[in-house]
């Protein structure tokens, strides 16, 4: 396929964080996209691949320096996000960066256990929210959307890989610092709360339940 060119004009709706709040306020899905832009600010050359669900909307915040940013917004099936960025370092060579929810990774994620044997490098950072969060605030079944928890992080360093957990901005900042050094893959497990979204998502979700009302 041809490549694209094109200029991306950035709207920020990310709120700043508040001074000194970033090793004490739990992390939020909004300080780790936050954290994330600064993280690729000061390290260009990394590709950016985004899971659907939360993450398909969380994903246009980030800000790209001439990078590939990767995500399959036509159909949005989950599961998406860690074989894509398999392939997508095997055929460019260029270390992703990979945001995917813990429902998406529970279907497909275990594929980065074969990084080590192809000398991929990914960094898959998971937000861990407990369940299908895009979808609670919209259905009434909460109970569908559980998943079982995983040990993320732990999982990873028995694929050959190295693992972090971050419940603050601050200690997502020092595992990305980590792993822009590291030479295998890496995931980093963000710890948000159950109904935490982007803030592409919540406007989103406002403004379809607002149009099926008005529809009704």
């Amino acid at each position: 396929l041809p490549r694209f060119r094109g200029r991306v004009v950035y709207h920020d709706n990310l709120q700043p964080p508040r001074p000194g709040s970033a090793g004490r306020r739990p992390l939020r899905v909004n300080d780790m996209l936050v954290e994330l832009n600064r993280f690729l600010a000061a390290h260009a050359g990394y590709h950016v691949v985004a899971e659907s669900g939360d993450m398909l909307f969380g994903g246009l915040e980030l800000r790209l320096r001439g990078g590939l940013y990767l995500a399959q917004g036509y159909y949005a099936s989950m599961g998406f996000g860690v074989p894509a960025a398999l392939g997508a370092q095997i055929g460019t060579g260029v270390r992703p960066l990979v945001l995917t929810g813990d429902g998406a990774f529970q279907m497909t994620g275990p594929e980065v256990s074969h990084a080590p044997r192809h000398g991929l490098t990914p960094i898959v950072v998971l937000v861990n929210n407990g369940g299908w969060g895009i979808f609670r605030p919209v259905s009434p079944r909460q109970d569908l959307l559980e998943i079982p928890p995983w040990p993320y992080a732990e999982l990873a360093q028995s694929w050959g890989g190295v693992g972090f957990v971050a419940e603050t901005a601050a200690e997502l900042s020092e595992a990305l610092r980590a792993a822009h050094e590291v030479k295998e893959f890496v995931l980093i497990e963000c710890r948000v709360a159950p109904d935490d979204l982007s803030p592409i998502s919540r406007r989103y979700i406002r403004a379809s339940v607002k149009k099926n009302k008005a529809a009704t």
